[in-house]
């Protein structure tokens, strides 16, 4: 396996914690965390699975667009 393969294949599943962990906090705790994993799942992008990048995107733009429509209630 060459060193571009082994380094693609690090940066991917640093993304998918990244994007995992994320995904999380802006559920439970703060809102705009969702950012970060809609910018996790654009990066791994067909390099995983699609359900993966479509769940962390979609739940992180969930997130953020409620906090904005919360916002804008205000």
């Amino acid at each position: 396996m060459s060193e571009t393969a082994t380094t693609d294949q690090t940066n991917t599943r640093q993304y998918l914690i990244l994007g995992a962990v994320s995904t999380i906090i802006s559920v439970v705790l703060i809102p705009i965390a969702g950012l970060v994993s809609i910018y996790s799942s654009y990066k791994i992008h067909g390099k995983t699975r699609k359900l993966y990048t479509y769940l962390m995107g979609g739940i992180g733009a969930a997130s953020v667009l409620v906090w904005i429509a919360y916002l804008m209630t205000l």
